[in-house]
């Protein structure tokens, strides 16, 4: 006799908490970057070890998940279209909850990998620029230098490379990745992708005009 198929819990109020929850630190990180409240070598000592363990406990909990959560939306997936996705940290399993939101996803996530090695430098190379100049206007050289000069460096890296993905992406023509995606998905699937996708717009945006105003005031 053959075993019954067994179909996943269904996602519940109580995930899209711990999920909330767990995307917390991603807005601390940039927190203790960008204002620096606990002085300039503590907190970015803080927020650098907070986004280096992330992942250890964040990612599980989101994988652990992604048979019963919609990667679009965060909302339950039922029996949704599979979703498999190859990452840099390897190659995982998701659902979404309709052919609608998997369509999202695959536009999304498509539009990403084909421009992979774009949006990997806008974000990790903005950020190794951040931390040498954070560093360096924190040992006071050069002289010129400023502490809001490397934030201003940074939201303005950062707001350029997700802004086209928060805004222009969803419009894509793709049919979904054909390559490895340039970040792991287990953050936006902590609330969804859809609403990662809104706050890349609208901090993006935030961000842009913050770093504009900055340079154009160091430049009169």
């Amino acid at each position: 006799m053959s075993s019954p198929v067994r179909t996943p819990p269904p996602a519940d109020g109580g995930d899209r908490l711990l999920g909330l929850l767990l995307f917390l630190p991603v807005p601390l990180v940039l927190f203790l970057f960008t204002a620096r409240p606990l002085g300039p070598w503590l907190s970015l000592g803080l927020g650098v070890a907070i986004m280096l363990t992330h992942r250890f406990y964040a990612r599980p909990f989101a994988v652990s998940r992604g048979d019963r959560r919609c990667l679009w939306c965060g909302g339950a997936a039922g029996g949704g279209p599979r979703v498999e996705l190859e990452e840099p940290l390897g190659r995982t399993s998701w659902r979404a909850c309709g052919e609608g939101h998997a369509s999202c996803l695959a536009r999304t996530l498509g539009w990403a990998a084909e421009r992979s090695r774009v949006l990997a430098l806008g974000i990790l190379g903005t950020l190794a620029l951040f931390l040498c100049g954070a560093a360096g206007a924190a040992l006071g050289w050069p002289s010129w230098l400023e502490p809001a000069d490397p934030v201003a460096v940074f939201r303005l890296g950062i707001a350029l490379t997700v802004l086209p993905l928060g805004w222009m992406a969803g419009g894509s023509q793709a049919e979904g990745p054909t390559r490895r995606l340039p970040f792991p998905v287990h953050i936006q699937a902590l609330l969804g992708t859809l609403w990662v996708m809104w706050l890349f717009r609208l901090v993006g945006l935030w961000w842009l005009v913050a770093a504009l105003l900055h340079l154009a005031r160091r430049l009169a």
